[in-house]
This record gives structure tokens, C-alpha cells and sequence, in this order.
């Protein structure tokens, strides 16, 4: 584990890119603590996010939203149908994490606007409640970001780093197995030592079971082991290969 890392546990999720309702509850039925409706790169547009979140039932596995954008709008939607917290890509800057942070939360703490049509935090006029219950996720994925971490881990209400491999790869000329070997003294080292100094989460993206061992051994403790599409792949030629 990377020097400095969280001795938390590790939290395993999976991302959604199919708007398929029936599939994100089986994942949270399978015991995953997460889930993530991918609205940058998956299907799961506004409509689509606000229908899935009526629709899917409650229990001990979180659903969160990612954000085509650091949009207040969209963010406040997806908090109001019931999302238990929101994931914000390219984030670059304090200014960009205390955005997302307001947008997240209501007054005192941020600048949500008031209107939650279901809540997963107790009463919906519980607004200390949902500020303390939600999560902030920002995610680090370029060379830019990757400059600001120490200071975006310190934003007030940030609750985790999230960092987006295949973009931070690209905009530092590597990829992600580069990423991974670089070990604590390289950018996922720093990302997760930057959480663990002012005591968030420090979490990732990997897509694939051995990706997401080699994340959690260099001390990522939230991470998307796999895809919804990639489950389906993987269980299909399982069963082709049976029968060939």
C-alpha cells in the first residue's frame, strides 16, 4: 500500500453505461457497495437518471451520478430524485471543487436549491442531514488537476478523489499500466497521499478485477472494478466458450 494511504476499507463499485434499470439493481443486489449512472460517456442522460432513480430500490448500496459537467443544474437534479452523491469530471482547480462542493450542498454549507422529490438521507426537510450525508466526489484526471490535488483534497466538502485513468494517461503522454508501475512516487501516489492528508477518500476507476487489485494495492480504497458492459462481455464468452 501506497505510503500515507487510507487503512479503510476498500468500497467496490461498478459504472452503469447502459441505462438498464434491471442491471444496476442486480449489481446492487450481487453486494456492491456502489454504483455509478454514467452520465459523461454511458447512456444514463437526465431523463434516463431521474426515471432509474425512482424505479430502483433502496438498500445498504449507494447510487451515485456522474455529471456530464461541472453543471449546478444537473448536479441538483440528480441530487433531488434521490442520488446519494454526485461524480464531477475534469475538475482542475480549488475554484472547480468549491463549485462542485456548493453545488452539492445547501445553505450554509453550499448553494443547493431546495426541492428533493426523494432522499436516501431520512426526512426530506432534513437539510443538515443531507449536507452531512451526501458525497462530493471530484474526479483528477490531467496533468492540470493532477498540479492542484494537494490543495482540491483541502477544499472543505470534498469527500473523495476520484481519478480518471485513461485521461489523467493521456494528458501525461502514458497510459495506464505506465500510471500503475510509477508506485507511490508517481501521480497515483500523490493523488493518494493528498487524500489521505486531510483524510478523504481516494478512489479510481479501473474497469477490470486485476486493474482494480493493482489500485487497491497502491491504496485506492474506492474503486470501480468493472462496467456493466464489460460483465455482459465477459459473461457471454464464458458461455460461448461452453459451448464450443
Amino acid at each position: 500500500m501506497t505510503p500515507g494511504a487510507s487503512s479503510r476499507p476498500v468500497q467496490w463499485g461498478v459504472f452503469s453505461f447502459v441505462d438498464n434499470v434491471p442491471g444496476v439493481a442486480a449489481a446492487l443486489a450481487a453486494g456492491l457497495d456502489w454504483v455509478c449512472l454514467d452520465g459523461q460517456h454511458g447512456r444514463w442522460d437526465d431523463a434516463r437518471v431521474l426515471a432509474a432513480l425512482d424505479a430502483l430500490p433502496t438498500g445498504p448500496g449507494r447510487i451515485l451520478v456522474r455529471v456530464r459537467s461541472l453543471d449546478e443544474g444537473l448536479i441538483g437534479r440528480a441530487l433531488d430524485a434521490g442520488a446519494h452523491g454526485v461524480i464531477v469530471p475534469m475538475v482542475e482547480s480549488v475554484e472547480q471543487a468549491e463549485a462542485a462542493v456548493a453545488a452539492v450542498r445547501y445553505p450554509p454549507a453550499g448553494s443547493r436549491s431546495f426541492g428533493p422529490i426523494a432522499t436516501p438521507y431520512g426526512a426530506p426537510s432534513d437539510t443538515e442531514a443531507a449536507n452531512a450525508a451526501v458525497l462530493c466526489v471530484v474526479m483528477i484526471e490531467t496533468a492540470v488537476g493532477l498540479d492542484a490535488v494537494e490543495a482540491i483534497a483541502a477544499v472543505p466538502g470534498v469527500d473523495l478523489l476520484f481519478v480518471g485513468p485513461f485521461d489523467l494517461s493521456l494528458s501525461l503522454g502514458t497510459d495506464v499500466d505506465g500510471l500503475l508501475s510509477d508506485g507511490a512516487a508517481g501521480p497515483l501516489g500523490r493523488v493518494v497521499a493528498a487524500a489521505a492528508a486531510t483524510g478523504i477518500r481516494a478512489g479510481a476507476f479501473a474497469g477490470t478485477p486485476a486493474r482494480a487489485r493493482r489500485m487497491a494495492e497502491a491504496g485506492f480504497t474506492f474503486i470501480a472494478a468493472t462496467t456493466d458492459t464489460d460483465v455482459v462481455e465477459r459473461g457471454l464468452s464464458a458461455v460461448l466458450s461452453q459451448l464450443s
